[in-house]
């Protein structure tokens, strides 16, 4: 399970010399480091490193280096102990995808957001369409997406809750209670807050 942070959640001192802004973390006991650690390929990397959570020490793990015909490199399962974390930074074709967080679950509450609270069926429609739909599409709003697929098949909407389309204006006010709860920013867009209810819900 991913779960996405704001800057202000990271302290600096677990940033290292990344000075962008995307931030996720995934709680698990051990982590898996593939074979090819640290390679380039397709403009494509995943580089590895060991941090201590209270003083932001780190170490890049080893072998990620090495000669891609090195027959020392295979995947390794590293168990993680508390207090420490694992940091996967990604670039993916050439654009920087950001830090992951691998952290133990006893350490997960220092790190992770607050639990949510329950949204309405209606405002985690809006926040699936929000997160997995464009702004607009063939002359269609995310409103008209969602009420064709509601139409035709609307299994997955009604897994939500939603037993019938809501009206354009119920969407709406829907849609500004997000926003005022900062699922949504001001122009529409989903949040980081959203993105973890989405995920989540």
């Amino acid at each position: 399970m991913t779960i996405y942070l704001e800057s202000n959640q990271v302290p600096a001192a677990l940033r290292g010399a990344y000075t962008g802004k995307k931030f996720a973390a995934k709680v698990t006991e051990s982590v898996f480091v593939p074979c090819d650690a640290g390679l380039w390929s397709g403009g494509s990397r995943d580089v590895y490193s060991l941090v201590e959570l209270e003083t932001g020490g780190a170490v890049s793990l080893p072998g990620q280096d090495a000669s891609p015909f090195n027959g020392a490199r295979q995947e390794r399962e590293i168990p993680l102990i508390p207090g420490y974390a694992i940091i996967r930074h990604t670039t993916f074709q050439g654009r920087d995808l950001g830090l992951t967080f691998y952290i133990h679950p006893v350490n997960a509450a220092t790190l992770l957001p607050a639990p949510q609270e329950a949204l309405s069926p209606i405002q985690k429609l809006i926040l699936k369409y929000t997160k997995e739909r464009k702004s607009s599409y063939n002359g269609q709003d995310r409103y008209d997406m969602a009420a064709d697929d509601m139409r035709y098949n609307g299994s997955a909407i009604r897994a939500l809750g939603v037993e019938t389309m809501p009206t354009r204006d119920e969407w709406n006010a829907a849609k500004e209670s997000l926003i005022s709860g900062g699922y949504l920013n001001k122009a529409g867009a989903i949040t980081t807050k959203g993105k973890n209810y989405a995920n989540h819900a």
